[in-house]
């Protein structure tokens, strides 16, 4: 059997190379959906999943965005997943690449990275509720094969998830990196709340804490998974880290980060 090129042989640390990517100036969204990906344990390395995006984007003809649209709803046949759409692998960039399913927020991240390789702008667009994907052309909705939108079709798909609530155009903005990893950790942290995989859920929740401007309540809630999974020292200094950020309340996480060190023993 011929080596697979894509093995690598170091220990991987996922939150190092989260931070780092956080960090970065101009992230690329296929790297950040990678490290994301990394929580599940069985997930390939960043270098397949960005080979993958390679290889599709081979495939597509033309150089607009319609083209690349149509090309990556159409021939490459990824598609929303109406039928189970709180699946976590919806959220998972190396399950969508696999089984071509999604939701909008992924297929419109797999849809600007084949066009980012084709050398076409798509970008994402965080309308509340549904994202969009938007070019100098206009707006295609990623859930319906890419159906082409004008702005009148936006506000309608708006209304219908926010009958009560006024339509803002800010929310036909592009999304930032940043933004769109926050978002997938959501998703993954609703999709992971009633799967019972604790451990894996606490992975997507470190992450959580390590976006930029993340609120503090997302230390919290991964301080409260860490000590359910029995990681006392790691919930501990969460509760170290949580009387830095609140010293309204640094006795209460002081003497919780107390309990939690005297509980290991």
């Amino acid at each position: 059997m011929s080596p697979d090129p894509f093995d690598n042989t170091e220990p991987f640390d996922r939150t190092a190379r989260f931070i780092e990517l956080m960090m970065t100036d101009a992230p690329r969204l296929d790297q950040i959906m990678a490290a994301i990906a990394a929580t599940d344990p069985a997930a390939p390395s960043e270098e397949r999943i960005v080979a993958q995006l390679d290889d599709l984007a081979s495939e597509v003809k033309g150089s607009d965005p319609t083209s690349v649209v149509t090309n990556v709803f159409g021939g490459l046949g990824f598609t929303g997943n109406a039928a189970n759409y709180y699946d976590a692998r919806n959220s998972m960039i190396h399950h969508v690449l696999d089984r071509r399913l999604g939701i909008p927020l992924t297929l419109a991240v797999v849809a600007a990275e084949i066009a980012r390789r084709r050398g076409v702008t798509l970008r994402a667009i965080g309308m509340p509720g549904h994202v969009l994907l938007g070019s100098v052309d206009g707006w295609h909705d990623p859930f319906a094969g890419g159906a082409a939108l004008d702005l009148d079709d936006c506000k309608q798909i708006f209304r219908r998830i926010h009958p009560d609530a006024p339509f803002l155009d800010r929310y036909l903005h592009p999304m930032t990196e940043t933004a769109i990893a926050a978002r997938t950790l959501e998703n993954l942290r609703l999709a992971g709340m009633g799967s019972g995989n604790l451990a894996q859920l606490a992975s997507v929740l470190e992450l959580r804490t390590l976006v930029p401007e993340a609120p503090v309540n997302h230390r919290m809630e991964y301080a409260r998974i860490l000590e359910a999974l029995g990681r006392y020292d790691l919930a501990a200094e969460q509760r170290d880290l949580l009387a830095e950020l609140l010293p309204k309340r640094a006795d209460h996480h002081i003497d919780e980060a107390t309990r939690l060190r005297v509980h290991r023993n």
